[in-house]
């Protein structure tokens, strides 16, 4: 579990025991309680982790703390596989759930924005179906933005960095802020954030000379306001809208005729993606006598427009460009009993949400155009209980039924012609969870849990030539999961070890069928069985140490998929292959000091993996890798100077890699950074 912000001494007074670490309080299982209370692993990463400039955004500081966790942050997709869990490339739907204010967003990590004012992360791992419904079979990731303050505040913040180029250090900026405090004395509140960011990147095109493929533009505003109308109501209305400009040239050759160095492409079609991301949120709890009733209203609206060299080569084709647009509605009610120390505690609750999605999808050279609408409703009545058999014990039920229905309509259009075919899918599903823990005195629990996830079925946007390869179904999987977690030391040091075992059924595989068109099918098995350890101490008053570690084994247990081979399709078995991003090992470990408000202040951590494989057919292998990251900086009361390094070696780790006609097609990962970065607080 990731180390809370440190505490600072006293003037005046020399620390002559360790700090004991505070309690955390999380939200995983949709009502308040001590993490260490829940019968799962949750990690939980602090507002001073995600603001700093080493986090390198949600998903990166997800993975440089969390075990069993890979990232692709492509120019394709972000994606944040947990435990061995994805889904089918480029899929619209993933198996790892993001919230961000209460709200899901219905294409997970590639729709987050980057919060400029963070509250504290949940990382929520295992099938959370039960309490929060579709994609959520590897788990939950829970963002927020922090609530407004009571006090009048703000702080404002300015980094500028450089990253290693193939041909010298490109500068970086990022400026962000944020002021809060109260509006009408003790019954509204409200806060404002920024960020902006500026990055020149480290591309450069060898065919025309240009600097900007990887360049990054990116502005977010968060805005909330908190009204208190009674001592039992709290209204909190959140904002959070972003716009990127981006690059896409940045997918080169690592093989063949066209191969070239790193961070060096070779594109003759200039290659942009820009997007738009906003999640609104409207959140009410109301305090009753013997039960809390929350409601939440969210919208999310995402957009995304992109043109891309189709062949990352000079060779004269036809770009590939894309317009997609998602708007979401979605309402949840939950009835809580109102006492956290009642020896039975329940939760009710319902959810209800409509999605509405458009692509125009064009490839190829002729041109071949889909245009694709989908429109969805959802259901889902959810609940659980839990019970003190005795004043240790605890058993859990939980469970959640949900259908949803899906209407999707394709245009194909082609110089073969023009077709027009549709689909319905509906889907109803039952998500039970089942959970037993042990309170093995005041600082340990010992549980353990038994629970279905699911992926819903979907649409095959990018490659469909019929009504028949249109649409895939749900795929289906049971989580057993035994842990232990307490604190350690007079609580000075907190650790959780657990162990776990996925079986999926239905699995949803890209194939090939005759005519060299690709469909998504539910025609695989997998098992992935591990183990991980998260440790979090206080050495001292001013030193804490962090550190991590996972091991497991994600393969196909059953997996058969045709192969284009000199032409003709013929039968693959993948069975034994080894999942895609999913390494036999992670870890993560760090140590940072801190003086307080005035002071020294630093940190210097590393993480890495095993080696995996991009690909089913484990034909494309990024190999083990530690990354390294350190700062150190000083704090004068309100203005605090650092200097940070992130990739202190400067280690190629690839985002993405695919096999391509010409040969193999890779993304590189972040480069080498330094940077100062000042800070001020008011």
């Amino acid at each position: 579990m990731a180390g809370p912000a440190m505490a600072a001494d006293p003037p005046g007074i020399v620390a002559t025991a360790p700090v004991e670490l505070p309690p955390l309080t999380v939200e995983a299982r949709q009502w308040k309680e001590d993490v260490q209370r829940t019968p799962g692993s949750v990690e939980v990463l602090t507002p001073q982790e995600l603001d700093n400039p080493l986090s390198g955004g949600l998903p990166a500081a997800i993975a440089k703390r969390t075990p069993n966790v890979q990232i692709e942050q492509s120019t394709v997709q972000t994606r944040i596989v947990l435990r061995g869990m994805t889904s089918a490339n480029t899929a619209l739907q993933d198996p790892l759930g993001f919230f961000v204010n209460d709200v899901a967003l219905p294409h997970g990590a590639t729709q987050a924005p980057r919060l400029p004012d963070p509250a504290a992360l949940e990382i929520l791992k295992g099938p959370q179906g039960s309490l929060y419904g579709r994609n959520t079979e590897a788990g939950a990731i829970k963002a927020a933005t922090a609530d407004p303050d009571w006090t009048s505040s703000g702080w404002g913040s300015l980094y500028t960095g450089f990253q290693d180029g193939p041909d010298g250090w490109r500068p970086t900026v990022t400026a962000a802020g944020r002021v809060s405090g109260p509006l009408k004395d003790d019954t509204l509140a409200g806060s404002l954030a920024f960020r902006a960011e500026d990055a020149r990147g480290t591309g450069l095109n060898r065919f025309d000379g240009s600097k900007n493929g990887t360049e990054t533009g990116r502005w977010t505003l968060s805005g909330g306001l908190e009204a208190r109308p009674d001592d039992d109501t709290d209204i909190r209305l959140k904002s959070v809208v972003e716009r990127a400009e981006l690059g896409k040239a940045r997918m080169r050759y690592l093989s063949g005729p066209y191969a070239t160095g790193r961070f060096t492409t070779n594109y003759n079609t200039p290659s942009w993606d820009d997007s738009t991301s906003a999640v609104q949120s409207l959140r009410i709890d109301h305090r009753g006598d013997g039960l809390d009733l929350t409601s939440v209203t969210g919208w999310t609206h995402y957009r995304r427009d992109f043109q891309m060299d189709l062949d990352g080569t000079p060779l004269a084709t036809l770009p590939t460009l894309s317009t997609h647009r998602d708007d979401a509605l979605s309402q949840e009610i939950r009835l809580t009993s109102a006492d956290p120390q009642a020896r039975l505690r329940w939760l009710a609750g319902f959810y209800a949400h409509r999605e509405w999605t458009d692509l125009d999808f064009q490839i190829g050279t002729p041109r071949v155009r889909r245009e694709t609408t989908i429109d969805q409703t959802g259901l889902a009545g959810f609940g659980q209980v839990e019970v003190g058999l005795t004043n240790a014990l605890r058993l859990g039920l939980g469970g959640r039924l949900e259908w949803i229905g899906q209407s999707g309509q394709q245009t194909l259009s082609s110089p073969a012609g023009r077709a027009a075919y549709g689909r319905d899918l509906h889907h109803t599903t039952l998500l039970p969870r089942f959970s037993l823990s042990y309170e093995a005195g005041p600082d340990a629990t010992v549980y353990a849990s038994y629970a279905r996830g699911y992926l819903p079925g979907g649409y095959n946007y990018g490659t469909a030539v019929n009504r028949g390869t249109l649409t895939y179904a749900p795929e289906h999987s049971w989580t057993a999961e035994a842990g232990v977690k307490g604190r350690f030391a007079a609580g000075r040091g907190e650790a959780g070890l657990a162990v776990f075992h996925t079986r999926t059924t239905d699995k949803q595989i890209v194939d090939l069928v005759p005519g060299g068109t690709q469909k998504v099918s539910n025609a695989a098995e997998a098992e992935i069985v591990g183990a991980e350890l998260s440790l979090t101490g206080r050495l001292s008053a001013h030193w804490t140490l962090f550190g991590s570690g996972g091991l497991q084994r994600a393969k196909a247990t059953s997996y058969t998929v045709n192969v284009s081979r000199n032409g003709a399709l013929v039968p693959a078995d993948l069975s034994g292959n080894r999942l895609p991003m999913a390494a036999h090992a992670t870890y993560a470990l760090g140590v940072g000091y801190d003086e307080g408000e005035r002071g020294w202040f630093g940190q210097v951590g590393v993480n890495g993996s095993g080696p995996y494989h991009f690909d089913s057919e484990n034909t494309l292998r990024q190999s083990a890798f530690a990354l390294v990251d350190a700062q150190v900086g000083y704090r004068f009361a309100a203005v605090e100077l650092g200097v940070w390094a992130s990739n202190l070696f400067d280690r190629n780790v690839y985002a993405r890699a695919v096999r391509a006609p010409l040969g193999v097609l890779a993304e590189d990962g972040a480069a080498r950074e330094v940077g100062l970065r000042v800070k001020a607080v008011w």
